[in-house]
């Protein structure tokens, strides 16, 4: 879907008179989409690049060519890449051997003037994207080992992650959670189970409430799946058994 948009975007951008406001507009509209795909391909001209497709996040762009995931901050220059992508590879190294699911093994990656995380892709579908009455059918199993997956996480002791936290979260002992877990559940379309939990870059030590209001504030769709219930009702019962 989002390769012939940007495709598109960056045919229409030659009709555009003047270099600076066709430069404007490829930056600012396009996210440079072309010259990162370029400057990407250069760096692995052997993949099957006639097959890559492209996602888009909130801060990224994603570039996935078989079972390859290269990722790039939509204004590299505007918002430290370095420093975020930096971040999150410490994040997801660190969760990476305590959770049941995958989530991204980051490699960085110098491309040109860009900055490219680079990942194994995790098979399976986005929950999101599966047609609701088949959600709805396995909302309970799902909302389950969602809550167990947000238990793990915001109950392990990561020390390796000590100085992420800050004085408020050390003062009130919170744990570590996603942050916007929303979009970013990895299922086998098949068996319905989660699989994996992608895009770590707001992962933080916050509250236990937020994590779970992340669950369904994007977006109506998984407001209406009542995944979120499931998910807070197995949190709690697994702190009170754990708690005995």
């Amino acid at each position: 879907m989002w390769k012939p948009f940007f495709e598109f975007l960056w045919t229409i951008s030659y009709l555009i008179p003047g270099r600076r406001m066709r430069t404007w507009f490829r930056t600012e509209k396009c996210f440079d989409y072309k010259n990162k795909l370029n400057a990407i391909k250069n760096m692995y001209p052997d993949m099957k690049w006639e097959t890559m497709r492209l996602a888009k996040g909130g801060g990224s762009l994603a570039f996935i060519i078989d079972d390859t995931v290269f990722k790039v901050r939509k204004f590299h220059k505007k918002d430290n890449s370095a420093e975020k992508f930096e971040r999150e590879k410490r994040i997801t190294d660190a969760v990476a051997p305590v959770l049941p699911v995958a989530v991204p093994n980051i490699d960085l990656v110098q491309a040109g003037e860009y900055l490219f995380y680079k990942t194994k892709f995790i098979p399976g579908r986005v929950l999101m994207d599966l047609p609701m009455e088949k959600i709805m059918q396995n909302n309970e199993k799902i909302g389950k080992q969602i809550g167990q997956i947000i238990y793990k996480l915001y109950n392990t002791d990561f020390k390796q992650l000590k100085d992420l936290k800050s004085q408020k979260a050390q003062e009130n002992s919170w744990g570590l959670i996603h942050g916007d877990m929303c979009s970013n559940i990895i299922v086998n379309p098949n068996t319905m189970d989660v699989v994996g939990i992608i895009d770590w870059e707001y992962a933080s030590f916050y509250t236990l409430q937020y994590e779970f209001f992340g669950i369904f504030r994007v977006r109506r769709k998984m407001r209406l799946t009542d995944i979120a219930p499931f998910a807070i009702c197995e949190y709690y019962r697994l702190r009170d058994e754990n708690a005995k």
